[in-house]
């Protein structure tokens, strides 16, 4: 699962990149760089802008040296001023983009799953940045809304990364169903050796989670309950305490 599930409306992971840096240095300063992010304890907005430029980095050194191991790199300082924070992500924003526009999608490239085709980078770091800017704007307290099929995208490139690396340690007793209402984009979850399989199709699982596709994005990361997905517009039919465990577990 390295390339979009959907047809982003013309555009590549690149150009969604490009446009959530852009929002999410926009939302960071507006929250004000003192204000806490509730789903990362103990950051505050600057903290979070700080971590984006890590990553950054990590990723560019990584394609850019001989290293295989990201400890090898040289650690990021961290600037003193909010506006040199600002100029440092915007920086390493910019480099990095150029650089993965000027990287193959099938080129072998580091990652932290073992190696995997460019593109798997750049579908990352644009969900990566996304997930983090509903985390600062959360933290403004006004969430934007996002294109659905983007949102779709990112649902499905969290099963395809996260539940291979995380492995045993996620389990399911049940099948989970998620269907999104706004845009193509299903799949079945259930019980598998080694930990979860899942599938991009319909079915009837012992739970659904039905509704928006950033909704659904949402819950799963954690960034809102599924109580809050509810009471947004979302449905859950059949075993909630099903969905609740598996979100319990599978949301960092």
């Amino acid at each position: 699962m390295t390339s979009s599930y959907l047809d982003l409306r013309g555009r590549n992971h690149l150009h969604v990149l490009a446009e959530e840096n852009d929002r999410f240095i926009m939302a960071a300063r507006a929250a004000g760089w003192s204000s806490e992010v509730a789903a990362c304890p103990g950051w505050n907005a600057a903290e979070l802008a700080f971590h984006m430029c890590k990553v950054q980095s990590m990723f560019l050194g990584m394609l850019t040296t001989d290293t295989d191991n990201p400890k090898d790199l040289p650690r990021l300082q961290r600037p003193e001023s909010d506006d040199g924070l600002v100029d440092l992500f915007i920086a390493g924003a910019t480099q990095l983009e150029h650089v993965l526009e000027n990287t193959p999608d099938t080129e072998p490239v580091w990652t932290f799953i073992g190696p995997q085709p460019a593109a798997w980078v750049k579908r990352r770091m644009a969900h990566e940045v996304l997930i983090h800017r509903f985390d600062a704007e959360i933290a403004a307290g006004e969430l934007s809304q996002t294109d659905e099929v983007v949102c779709a995208d990112g649902i499905d490139e969290k099963f395809g990364v996260f539940l291979p690396w995380f492995g045993d340690k996620v389990q399911l007793a049940h099948s989970v169903h998620l269907h999104c209402s706004d845009t193509d984009g299903e799949w079945m979850l259930g019980p598998g050796a080694g930990g979860v399989t899942v599938a991009r199709e319909h079915g009837k699982g012992d739970v659904a989670f039905r509704g928006p596709a950033q909704l659904l994005l949402l819950a799963l990361w954690r960034r809102i309950t599924v109580d809050e997905a509810l009471d947004a517009g979302a449905e859950v039919f059949g075993d909630r305490a099903a969905l609740d465990g598996f979100v319990a577990a599978f949301g960092v």
